[in-house]
C-alpha cells in the first residue's frame, strides 16, 4: 500500500505551455494564472524568499508591472 506516492496531476503553464507537478509552481494570486517556477518566482532565491516569508505568490511579470520584487 503506498502512502506517500508521487502527484498524478499535472498543469500546464498558462504562459510556456510546460506541464509541471504539484510542487513546482502555482497559481499567481494577482492576474491569477497556473504558472511554472520560472514564471511564478523566477530564480531559485526569489521561491526560497517567497516559501520563507510567508508572502502570498506573485509572478515575475505581475511584480515588475507593479514595481515591487517578491
Amino acid at each position: 500500500m503506498a502512502i506517500f506516492r508521487k502527484s498524478t496531476f499535472a498543469w500546464q503553464c498558462d504562459k510556456c505551455g510546460v506541464y509541471f507537478a504539484a510542487g513546482k509552481g502555482g497559481v499567481c494570486t494577482a492576474c491569477k494564472r497556473a504558472l511554472c517556477d520560472s514564471h511564478l518566482h523566477g530564480s531559485f532565491v526569489a521561491k526560497m524568499r517567497h516559501r520563507f516569508s510567508g508572502k502570498r505568490a506573485v509572478c515575475t511579470e505581475c511584480s515588475s508591472r507593479a514595481g515591487t520584487k517578491g
